[in-house]
């Protein structure tokens, strides 16, 4: 059995076999996070972090100390947490795969762009990427933040992933026109979860306008802290 909940943004707790993950856990200053989910949290085995911008690092710096986790990342971003403190990490890069906590992880690309911002300049933490994870015999797909690209359906072709977590905001990613193409044409997913909307103002973007769009998959809206099955 896979649990997921999604906490706001692009923020996703995934439960599977007896592992806790979570991906892009933007809790602090993200008003769309569930209050109060983190002090429901008894573990946490691995954080997960498609890139390097600060709503989707978020709180992995602190979150992979209290709880000891493994975090999962481009080289770039482990580095940078490795150098404050963070023991356990397991640097990727687009195209390899890794397995950890019996959970297995392939790193895909996305199209967007990766840097925190320090003193007003931007520090580089490597490419953007998508997620596949293999957990509880699922298989999901997280895809970051992109724009949609053909090689969305050899992402598929590939891993067939079943789940996904598709960004619908636009500005920043796929809007809910361009997300609904990459849904029904491209990927093959059973169940669908939009992310990356209802954040901030300059995201248009809403599950009301993306859903009567999708043509072959079902989409999924739980309220953010909502725990359901896959």
């Amino acid at each position: 059995m896979v649990q997921i909940a999604w906490l706001g943004h692009s923020a996703v707790h995934v439960k599977g076999g007896g592992v806790d993950i979570l991906i892009d856990p933007f809790f602090t200053g993200n008003p769309t996070y569930p209050a109060g989910y983190e002090d429901g949290l008894d573990k946490v085995d691995l954080i997960v972090i498609t890139h390097g911008h600060e709503d989707h690092i978020g709180d992995s710096l602190r979150l992979a100390k209290k709880f000891d986790a493994t975090v999962v990342a481009m080289y770039e971003i482990c580095m940078w947490l490795g150098g404050q403190g963070v023991e356990k990490l397991q640097p990727m890069n687009i195209g390899g795969r890794i397995e950890s906590h019996g959970v297995g992880f392939t790193m895909v690309n996305a199209q967007h762009s990766s840097a925190i911002i320090k003193d007003g300049q931007p520090i580089t933490m490597g490419d953007p990427a998508g997620f596949i994870v293999e957990i509880g015999g699922k298989v999901l797909y997280h895809l970051g933040d992109t724009e949609v690209f053909s090689d969305m359906a050899l992402i598929q072709r590939l891993h067939k992933p079943t789940v996904g977590f598709v960004p619908i905001g636009d500005r920043f990613t796929m809007g809910p026109r361009t997300a609904a193409i990459a849904v029904n044409e491209l990927l093959a997913l059973d169940t669908v979860i939009p992310v990356h909307w209802g954040t901030f103002d300059l995201l248009s973007g809403t599950p009301e306008a993306f859903k009567p769009l999708v043509e072959r998959s079902t989409v999924l809206t739980p309220k953010a802290g909502e725990l359901i099955q896959i």
